[in-house]
């Protein structure tokens, strides 16, 4: 049996959080304008297909998951870095064949002082595979706590006359921020 909202009183407004997610997102597909575009001496008319996602504002604010968070950037940024390493440890021995006046002790600080641009890049190199690897545990960290938090997310109740989530068993009407706050604690995902 369904427990009348706190706020109102009423019932006739009210339904499961599941529902209302789900029932927030429209799925659309079409054609897309007709564009003319040059070719050669002729033109061509094109026209693209469109689909995509659509989106309430309930369904968006009583999203149970985190958000996606992406982590390719930082791995290509630390490839990049260590071939531009490569090719800064190059100069040490490029400009080894002339030796510099001064014997050996100043060519060895020659090779010092041309191969710390190399190792800086190393350095932050290191750096952004330290930061691919934390935000990769935390992914793996809050993928283990889903299911914790779907099935708090599974017992809301959702007024649309109040605009507020509540528990059968609470007795008191949440805002979907804080909801939202209690089903990513229950998670593990809360920050």
């Amino acid at each position: 049996m369904i427990e009348p909202c706190p706020g109102c009183g009423q019932l006739d407004r009210v339904q499961h959080v599941p529902a209302v997610y789900h029932g927030g997102h429209s799925f659309y597909r079409g054609q897309g304008p007709m564009v003319a575009v040059p070719a050669g001496d002729g033109v061509v008319v094109t026209s693209s297909q469109v689909s995509g996602v659509s989106v309430t504002a309930v369904a968006r604010a009583l999203d149970p998951f985190p958000p996606p968070r992406r982590g390719g950037g930082l791995l290509a940024a630390a490839i990049v870095l260590a071939m531009a390493g490569c090719c800064f440890l190059l100069l040490p021995f490029s400009a080894s064949e002339d030796p510099p006046p001064g014997g050996a002790a100043a060519k060895a600080l020659g090779v010092a002082l041309f191969s710390l641009p190399s190792v800086c890049v190393y350095v932050a190199a290191g750096v952004l595979v330290w930061l691919y690897v934390r935000r990769v545990r935390a992914h793996r960290r809050q993928r283990r706590g889903v299911p914790a938090a779907q099935q708090v997310w599974e017992q809301g109740w959702f007024c649309h006359r109040c605009g507020g989530v509540y528990f059968a068993e609470a007795g008191r009407l949440l805002t979907p921020a804080h909801f939202r706050h209690l089903v990513a604690r229950a998670g593990g995902y809360d920050r």
